[in-house]
């Protein structure tokens, strides 16, 4: 499949070409039943594939003007979303959560004083629930808002990876779930600040975990890579063999709000949370999946110097 695609894609990027090329093979064949002059053919033919060359040329180049523009176009609606959802955050969520808490407290109280009634008690619960799906909204909330302070620093980035596991790490021993390390040696520090690039990678293994149900392995890699002008970065990949996401949702998984887990109480701010983070942190983020099959995500963080790490 892999190979298909990648014909398909040179065919694509030297259409022209081709086509010239076979024009000079037709024109050559005629020619020579003709008996024409070799000088002649040579130079019809040596301009038709020089057209040729041209012209696919600036083809290509704005193909890629346009596919630049329209990545940059989506970066930038994403961003605006972001900013948007960041400049009403904190406000919304410290006038909420204040209720919250005493609605809370509250519940707790009915429960202990109508222990005796079932029927009451089962709308407390109810109550409850809501109440903490609410509490847990605010808190994604506050947590988006608070990524607006950025305290970088360079550091190695393998112990944030490896403290971000032990937070799940009873996650995965309960699914038995398999991890494997591949970090590379030498890899560049990264200009970071190490908290919340913890909570980057903590929703990225949570969502992981999450998504293989029934067992499985999650990858996480690290090596060096070349950022925009030759800039070097840290590339970290996070990659899993759950369940995947659907063509029509990959679209959308940075978006707040969205989600693909049915689960009450989630947010749909984990990724969105993670990708402002990143982004305020001027690296890069990209998503791969395949239903059935797993997804990877990439990550792309500005290096600063050397770390040398086994």
């Amino acid at each position: 499949m892999v190979k298909k695609i990648s014909l398909r894609k040179q065919i694509e990027n030297n259409g022209l070409i081709l086509i010239a090329l076979m024009m000079v093979v037709i024109y050559w064949a005629f020619d020579s039943i003709a008996s024409g002059q070799a000088l002649t053919r040579v130079l019809i033919a040596s301009l038709v594939i020089i057209y040729g060359f041209f012209t696919q040329s600036l083809i290509n180049s704005r193909k890629r003007a346009l596919e630049e523009k329209e990545r940059t176009q989506k970066q930038l609606i994403q961003s605006e979303k972001l900013a948007a959802l960041g400049a009403v955050a904190a406000g919304v969520a410290h006038e909420v959560k204040n209720p919250l808490a005493i609605i809370l407290q509250g519940i707790e109280y009915l429960k202990s004083a109508l222990a005796s009634d079932a029927r009451l008690m089962d709308v407390s619960s109810r109550i409850e629930k809501s109440a903490v799906r609410a509490d847990n909204i605010v808190k994604g909330l506050l947590g988006y808002a608070r990524q607006i302070t950025l305290r970088p620093g360079e550091g190695d980035i393998v112990p944030v990876i490896e403290e971000s596991l032990s937070f799940v790490e009873h996650q995965l021993l309960l699914k038995h779930i398999r991890v494997v390390r591949d970090f590379a040696p030498d890899l560049p520090v990264v200009v970071m600040d190490s908290s919340q690039i913890k909570q980057v990678f903590t929703n990225l293994f949570t969502n992981a975990i999450e998504a293989m149900s029934e067992g499985g392995t999650l990858g996480i890699r690290a090596e060096r890579a070349n950022g925009a002008k030759g800039h070097r970065h840290l590339r970290v990949i996070v990659s899993d063999t759950g369940e995947g996401i659907p063509e029509e949702s990959l679209r959308k998984v940075f978006d707040p709000f969205f989600t693909t887990k049915d689960e009450r109480g989630n947010t749909g701010l984990g990724l969105s949370i993670t990708k402002g983070i990143i982004d305020n942190h001027q690296g890069a983020i990209e998503i791969e999946s395949e239903p059935g099959k797993g997804t990877r995500i990439m990550i792309e963080l500005p290096a600063g110097g050397v770390a040398h790490n086994a």
